[in-house]
């Protein structure tokens, strides 16, 4: 019997968080805008697809939940998250934002496609081309050599959730997991943070 192997995912640690979340300027509209797409997804572990079709009506930042009616396959549901931060910056940028159908929006000036024959307008649904780019291009303005995607933020969360909790469930429910087996791998993926503490100086 062929046993498929999971490959473990890149995780970031709490200072290459740091680095990532302090990467984008809050002197501009993007930056503000990005900060706080970055700063969600490391504190709920939403993916590329659940980001960008936000609506308004999905966010509850005073009570920090946010309910999905869009999500991959039957993982609909409540997350819930515990940074001010998140919801300041959210607050913040909603604010300043041009007001449309989706929380995080284009901001860019009306103008043709090249070659595309479409038109980029202000307000439009971001891309997953485009948050994927931009973690990556925030990454290495970090100085993080790990080659990471927005898929890594998720990882990242899943795995600093169980160091927090030790209680897999909780991070299953998080992740909105069908299955456990599903979410296991993180207790893999946190042992290279508390491997040293666990064995308390075991050594032979």
């Amino acid at each position: 019997m062929n046993i498929k192997r999971r490959k473990i995912p890149a995780v970031l640690d709490q200072e290459e968080i740091q680095a990532l979340k302090s990467s984008p300027s809050e002197k501009s509209l993007s930056g503000i805008r990005n900060k706080a797409i970055i700063c969600l997804a490391l504190n709920t572990g939403l993916r590329v697809d659940e980001v960008i079709n936000l609506k308004p009506k999905n966010i509850d930042l005073k009570n920090k939940t946010i309910s999905l009616d869009h999500a991959k396959k039957d993982s609909f549901g409540t997350v819930v998250f515990n940074s001010d931060e998140v919801a300041s910056l959210i607050s913040k940028w909603i604010s300043i934002s041009r007001r449309g159908p989706w929380v995080f929006s284009t901001i860019t000036k009306e103008k043709l496609i090249a070659n595309k024959g479409g038109i980029t307008r202000p307000g439009n649904k971001l891309s997953r081309q485009y948050l994927t780019q931009m973690v990556k291009t925030y990454s290495i303005k970090a100085g993080i050599s790990k080659r990471i995607s927005f898929h890594t933020l998720r990882h990242t969360y899943a795995t600093w959730l169980y160091i927090k909790t030790h209680d897999i469930e909780v991070v299953r429910q998080q992740l909105r997991h069908r299955s456990i087996s599903s979410t296991i791998i993180y207790t893999q993926t946190a042992w290279q943070f508390e491997g040293h503490n666990a064995l308390n100086g075991f050594e032979l």
